[in-house]
């Protein structure tokens, strides 16, 4: 059975935003609340997943933002 992971969608219809979000057994990403397919969300807020902060030492499995929890060092910018 497909799995499918998300992040940062966004309802055409509804405006309902999800940040992150999980599917099994489909391709399509719908909306929680109307049920119609999700589009990527712009303006979303960022989200990683399975980073580590070289600034501070710290691994995160997920964290949603672009920056370190701990330090606050951008992960982006981080070599």
């Amino acid at each position: 059975m497909k799995a499918i992971s998300y992040f940062g969608y966004k309802c055409p219809r509804c405006n309902s935003t999800v940040t992150v979000g999980a599917i099994v057994g489909s391709d399509e990403i719908r909306c929680p609340s109307c049920n119609t397919v999700m589009e990527p969300d712009k303006n979303g807020q960022a989200s990683a997943a399975n980073v580590y902060c070289s600034n501070c030492n710290s691994q995160f499995g997920l964290v949603t933002s672009d920056k370190c929890p701990i330090c606050g060092c951008e992960f982006s910018k981080m070599s």
